[in-house]
């Protein structure tokens, strides 16, 4: 390839290589920035996460206090509920006549 048909290619291509180099570049300034940009990127979520969006989300939980708490109290009852009603039915299994740990206390208790 001689020096005129370099020109001449270079000429024709004109465009076609100005794309490619624009892109190359773009790719590489990406590249050599990924990380910075993607903390910055997370920054900028950051603040405004706690700016934006958690202000409303306490406003919110606020004005919910009242039907939260009485969900938490109507479940801690059921749980205490709950619990209470397997210790009977633990309990009144073990004392049934015929249970090995029933003699054993009766005959205890009445000799």
């Amino acid at each position: 390839m001689t020096e005129d048909d370099l020109k001449d290619f270079l000429e024709t291509n004109k465009a076609e290589i100005q794309a490619a180099v624009k892109t190359r570049m773009i790719e590489n300034l990406l590249a050599q920035n990924r990380w910075e940009i993607s903390g910055q990127v997370a920054k900028a979520v950051e603040e405004f996460v706690a700016a934006e969006i958690v202000p409303e989300v306490k406003a919110y939980l606020a004005d919910q206090k009242g039907p939260i708490l009485e969900a938490a109290i109507a479940g801690a009852a059921e749980i205490g509920d709950t619990l209470a009603k397997a210790i009977v039915t633990r309990t009144a299994k073990r004392l049934q006549p015929d249970n090995y740990e029933f003699r054993q206390v009766m005959e205890a208790l009445f000799k």
